[in-house]
């Protein structure tokens, strides 16, 4: 009797400690209760879908939205403004934009209006009760970010978190609206630089045409009219090869691939695999600092280059046209462009004499940069008209190799050196793990550690349940021995 009483005790005691183990591992058990849900709410209006259309050149007076990603044409919604009931974009799913109703007025470009009630952006992220503009200019009612009332004046700016500002009025390029967000970092299948503009109005884009021939006159003053012929025909070809040097030049060659973002807007595996990539990453949303090269203080488009590179130990000049004569670097055609190298631009006089802008690449036609003064750290890419033109080449560091080597020793120690903890005898691995870069031959990932931690509560608990399941597996076998104990034969 009372062996069986120690079993149920011990067996008791095993059953508390695995689920005290499971417990420390994470693991809990819940009991699943129905209940009812008596209150009520008001059923989401039914969005029709918010039509898209490429912002045209010519000027737009009104319009509902658009959605500028970097690198691609301005989509332009509910242009020209008309009078909309609930609508949205998209219709399905979570809507980037959505409103209760439009209400346009005026015909002209300087005259023409909207004014949206019940506006949504990004899935309720952000929402006001009216917004309404004139040719762009405009107010914004009962602001409020994730359900909270924010408090600014026109003109002003608010941070959200650390992936997105929010305009109180405001200016871009062709495009004026009262409300404005920016993204600093890939946010809802958005990369990161995307603006969106509410109420909006556009600019028309302005064209380069070459200056009209005056026409020729006759007179009877001999050699006069001649004059006038030669004086406009030289002219004429002056306007044209202006016009010709002024012209876009198309994007460079570089190599076709699949876009290097994910549907939620962040960059995929193969990307963040790569350490230069990664490590610039870090830093999308830093603002721009003339002479910066620091996340604290700022960066200017070298200063990031320096900066990244520096992490990964590799020393560069702060000074574009210096780190495209670096000697540890090699030049690359467009065609042949790989993540981590380094794209160049024209300087700010115009000439290709010296690289005064500078990018790290990334894939597909993009790259990283700090562009100019009053923006931040973001995604630019090389199909923008102004990137395109003012194009001149890549550099690729071949200081890499170094950082292969450092890395791949890093990755080495860390498969072979094991860790011991003060009281228990098991072992940790090392909390730095690399996976290789892909393409990059010998380069491996340092982008974002994987650091792999153990709980020492969890091994106590494992030692607890080891030890409780050997001292049952002794009692059950010294049990069964007695029983099987022959009987002691008695002496005569």
């Amino acid at each position: 009797m009372r062996r069986g009483v120690w079993l149920l005790v011990l067996g008791a005691l095993a059953a508390a400690v695995a689920a005290a183990a499971a417990h420390a591992d994470g693991t809990t058990t819940t009991t699943d209760t129905t209940t009812t849900d008596t209150s009520t709410t008001t059923a989401a209006p039914a969005y029709a879908r918010l039509a898209p259309s490429y912002l045209p050149t010519s000027c737009v007076g009104a319009g509902a939205a658009t959605i500028a990603e970097p690198g691609r044409r301005v989509l332009a919604l509910g242009t020209p403004a008309t009078s909309l009931g609930p609508s949205a974009y998209p219709a399905k799913g979570a809507p980037l934009v959505a409103f209760d109703s439009a209400t346009s007025s005026g015909s002209t470009c300087k005259t023409a209006g909207i004014a949206l009630e019940s506006v949504s952006l990004l899935r309720g992220t952000i929402t006001a009760t009216s917004v309404q503009a004139t040719a762009g200019k405009g107010s914004t009612t009962d602001l409020q970010i994730d359900g909270s009332p924010v408090d600014l004046a026109p003109g002003e700016m608010t941070a959200i978190g650390n992936w997105a500002q929010l305009y109180l009025g405001k200016r871009v390029g062709r495009l004026a609206a009262p409300l404005v967000l920016v993204l600093l970092t890939p946010h809802d299948g958005l990369p990161a630089g995307t603006t969106i503009t509410v109420a909006f109005a556009a600019a028309a884009q302005p064209t380069l045409n070459p200056e009209e021939t005056p026409p020729v006159t006759t007179t009877t003053t001999p050699g006069v009219g001649t004059a006038q012929a030669a004086g406009s025909q030289g002219k004429s070809k002056h306007a044209k090869r202006r016009h010709r040097l002024k012209r876009a030049k198309p994007p460079p060659n570089f190599p076709a691939s699949p876009s290097p973002f994910l549907p939620n807007g962040d960059f995929n595996d193969a990307v963040r695999n790569n350490p230069i990539i990664s490590t610039a990453m870090r830093y999308l949303g830093v603002r721009y600092q003339w002479g910066g090269a620091s996340p604290k203080v700022g960066f200017d488009c070298s200063g990031l280059v320096k900066y990244v590179f520096a992490q990964l130990g590799v020393p560069l000049v702060h000074y574009a046209a210096a780190q495209w004569h670096s000697p540890g670097g090699v030049w690359i055609p467009p065609d042949r462009l790989r993540p981590g190298d380094l794209v160049f631009f024209v300087g700010s006089d115009g000439t290709r004499k010296a690289p005064g802008h500078v990018g790290i690449y990334v894939e597909d036609g993009y790259f990283i940069d700090a562009p100019h003064t009053g923006s931040f750290v973001r995604v630019d890419s090389l199909t923008e008209p102004k990137f395109a033109s003012q194009y001149i080449g890549a550099r690729r560091v071949a200081s890499q190799l170094l950082i292969a080597r450092h890395l791949s020793q890093v990755t080495k120690a860390s498969t072979s050196d094991t860790a011991f903890p003060l009281g228990f005898g098991f072992g940790f691995p090392s909390p730095t793990t690399f996976r290789p870069l892909g393409d990059l031959p010998g380069v491996a990932s340092a982008g974002a550690p994987a650091v792999q931690t153990a709980s020492r509560a969890y091994w106590v608990w494992t030692v607890l349940a080891l030890s409780a399941v050997a001292l049952l597996s002794t009692a059950g076998l010294l049990t069964f021995r007695r029983r099987r104990r022959p009987p002691e034969e008695t002496s005569s």
